[in-house]
């Protein structure tokens, strides 16, 4: 347990991009760490948030659920889906949490996308699956 480069304080999720590098959602420190498949340390990054779930598609699109983050802990924080690249680490979508008051549900936990585009969040609150829609 650590905050270092390779070390780990919750990790969380997990996801392999096309190269084969292996994505820890590394939630208690606050980053995604990547590491060969040999466990060489390659690069973190922290711009995705407190990842919960994390996926990544055939294309290295990745998908990143923050179940965590709040606008209280971080002023302007939204809830939903970011999207970015897994080659270049930009995030460059982002999908809205669909729920009108979320205030009785959580944010997506888990993540996963279908080879048409469509992003489904798995919420442990409420125990359900609810599909985030792009509007890009």
């Amino acid at each position: 347990m650590g905050t270092a480069p390779g070390e780990f304080r919750t990790p969380h999720a997990l996801a392999f991009d096309s190269q084969g590098r292996l994505f820890v959602a590394d939630r208690g420190n606050v980053r995604i760490q990547i590491f060969q498949q040999d466990g060489i340390f390659v690069t973190e990054w922290k711009h995705f948030g407190r990842l919960s779930g994390i996926f990544i598609d055939a294309n290295d699109v990745l998908y990143a659920a923050d179940s965590e983050s709040s606008a209280t802990s971080n002023p302007g924080w939204q809830r939903g889906i970011r999207i970015g690249s897994a080659v270049t680490c930009h995030i460059f979508s982002f999908i809205p949490d669909p729920a009108v008051n979320p205030g009785g549900t959580s944010a997506a936990e888990g993540v996963a996308a279908d080879m048409h585009g469509n992003v489904y969040g798995a919420e442990v609150g409420p125990r359900q699956i609810v599909k985030y829609v792009r509007n890009d």
